[in-house]
């Protein structure tokens, strides 16, 4: 018969309680934040393979917890557009109008650039659902609050 020391027991007792219990924070630790994610989007009708691709990949980072924001400006400023056709596709895929919708009810938001809104005639009450024309100071402080930016 084998014989185990006390000192075994106890760490094999400790180990056992490591691997069992739940992985929660210490108390006082903060959970893990989101990442805040910028998609900037300066394209539309121009280049509809860079709005598809911009906005299929800002979905999928929001439906994976990230905090994404479209950051429309130059010609993408068009894509909030609602007077704008919303049936575009890019290669024959879905209409940009899908996608934008997939993107804003996942959780995304959209931010367009002033001035680019002005260029283009756009008011707030011509915006598509779930965006909205930002300041300079929006646009500075996303910039600066972001952990990535994406430029499409």
């Amino acid at each position: 018969m084998t014989r185990r020391s006390p000192l075994a027991g106890l760490v094999l007792g400790a180990l056992l309680v490591a691997l069992l219990a739940p992985a929660t924070p210490v108390m006082g630790q903060e959970p893990q934040k989101a990442q805040k994610v910028v998609i900037h989007l300066k394209h539309y009708s121009d280049n509809l393979h860079a709005v598809s691709m911009a906005l299929k990949l800002g979905t999928a980072i929001q439906k994976k917890g990230g905090e994404v924001t479209l950051m429309l400006d130059l010609e993408g400023a068009r894509l909030a557009d609602a007077r704008q056709p919303q049936d575009l596709r890019w290669g024959g895929e879905t209409p940009m109008a899908t996608f934008y919708e997939a993107f804003t009810n996942a959780g995304g938001k959209v931010l367009v650039c002033p001035h680019c809104a002005n260029a283009a005639g756009l008011k707030e009450k011509d915006l598509r659902g779930g965006a909205r024309i930002g300041t300079e100071d929006d646009l500075a402080q996303l910039i600066l609050d972001a952990d990535k930016v994406l430029d499409y």
